[in-house]
């Protein structure tokens, strides 16, 4: 019976998550209520409450799953000792697999904030950066932030573009329409690793190294 119960909870949970994941998208993490939330799944504040105290507990509960990811991808690809490209292709897998949570909350200010106090999203961005710079390095690590902020914004982009595709079709053809697929499509991703590595290999202006030496 407990282990019914458990099941039962486990179900819910993910399905307040997935609601979550939802709202944010279409209003934006500061935008959506509890109150929002409990009325889009038909279920009672308190029930709520119950599986998630704050809003900040569900953010948790989004993006946690997304930097263990990235954490893990980080220890072997530290031990691996992995080149620019298998970087990149590795990030781009990883944050992939999360686009849709990434386009519901990376972009809010709000939920940015959460992020980098309560789950150290600074230090473990600065992480990966470090790993595609291949040291610290000043020019390399400047290109290694600009290649993966394309990246970022490339892959949650397009992850909005589907959902603005999948909400259009609905609309015209009714629910029952084969949705767009949650992942990037083979060109979409060699696009973004062509971007990235664009980036990582670019020519330095004249004059950056001696401005990187003075700051």
């Amino acid at each position: 019976m407990a282990r019914i119960a458990g099941s039962t909870a486990h179900v819910t949970r993910q399905r307040i998550l997935d609601a979550a994941t939802t709202l944010f998208a279409e209003h934006g993490y500061a935008g959506t209520s509890m109150r929002d939330l409990a009325q889009h799944l038909g279920m009672s504040s308190s029930a709520l409450y119950y599986h998630f105290p704050a809003k900040e507990e569900l953010l948790s509960a989004l993006v946690g799953p997304v930097l263990e990811a990235l954490d893990r991808f980080a220890e072997q690809a530290e031990g691996a000792r992995l080149g620019q490209e298998e970087l990149v292709r590795g990030i781009i897998s990883v944050l992939d697999d999360s686009g849709r949570t990434l386009q519901a909350i990376a972009a809010e200010p709000t939920a940015l904030r959460v992020m980098v106090d309560r789950h150290g999203l600074g230090r473990r961005l600065g992480r990966l950066d470090r790993l595609v710079a291949g040291g610290d390095d000043p020019a390399m690590r400047l290109r290694s932030r600009c290649a993966l902020g394309a990246v970022r914004a490339g892959i949650m982009s397009m992850h909005a573009m589907r959902q603005r595709s999948g909400a259009a079709a609905d609309l015209l053809s009714g629910p029952d329409t084969t949705p767009p697929s949650p992942r990037l499509a083979d060109a979409e991703r060699e696009l973004l690793v062509s971007v990235a590595l664009a980036v990582l290999n670019a020519p330095l202006p004249s004059g950056f190294e001696a401005t990187a030496e003075r700051s």
